[in-house]
């Protein structure tokens, strides 16, 4: 059997944020991983040329990528591993349009995909449509069996764009590769959101176990005051 050997990197311009160092710093020091930094831009690029420095060593048996302003828990590769599916991600929360939802899409019941709103997280690890490359982790096969590029920024989705790695996700899907998602990978994602999104992830909460959780409404001194 071979051994593992996963590559470890962080595509980024040239910085990244201190907690997700701290969360690299732990995980490279595993036995089975080497970190390789990579910098440079557009992004597409640097996931891609992450991907030939795999490639061109046959030792690496598994890629993880993790964004330069993620922070996972120091389990997380386990917890990827234990999908035991060719390609595994964690859920980041992300910001789109009004909303907070997690970076990965899910199919209904009618086939119409969205991105992910709330999920069992004492539940097994579910297979999803597509996935965000916040903090992923993809055999060595998936990418031998998918030509270049792998990574791509197109302007041809319906809403303008696309982002790269939901590119690689429905590429990888015509090669029959697809996302597994640990419910209990839930990554920090260094962003500020406006305050009044909570309120809908709140009302998101609401519809799926009936209840809110403790929340007192919208305050706002300076409303008090003009109003």
């Amino acid at each position: 059997m071979t051994e593992r050997n996963i590559l470890f990197s962080i595509p980024t311009g040239a910085t990244i944020e201190p907690q997700t160092m701290f969360v690299a710093t732990a995980l490279a020091r595993r036995p089975d991983v080497t970190f390789a930094p990579i910098m440079g831009s557009p992004i597409d690029v640097v996931r891609n040329g992450i991907v030939k420095l795999l490639l061109g060593d046959p030792t690496y048996t598994h890629l993880l990528m993790m964004d330069s302003d993620v922070v996972p828990a120091l389990d997380v590769v386990d917890l990827l591993l234990e999908c035991d599916w060719p390609m595994a991600a964690a859920i980041v929360p992300i910001c789109v349009s009004d909303s907070i939802v997690g970076n990965v899409v899910v199919r209904d019941k009618d086939g119409d995909t969205h991105f992910i709103t709330s999920w069992n997280m004492e539940g097994e690890p579910f297979e999803v449509a597509a996935a965000g490359c916040g903090c992923v982790l993809i055999r060595r096969e998936v990418f031998e069996a998918i030509p270049w590029p792998w990574f791509k920024w197109t302007e041809s989705f319906p809403t303008g764009r696309e982002g790269e790695d939901i590119y690689f996700s429905r590429k990888a899907a015509e090669f029959g590769f697809t996302y597994k998602v640990h419910p209990k990978a839930v990554a920090d994602h260094i962003k500020k959101f406006p305050l009044l999104h909570l309120v809908k992830a709140f009302d998101e909460y609401r519809k799926v176990y009936g209840e809110l959780p403790s929340y007192a409404g919208t305050q706002s001194p300076a409303y008090e005051e003009n109003s």
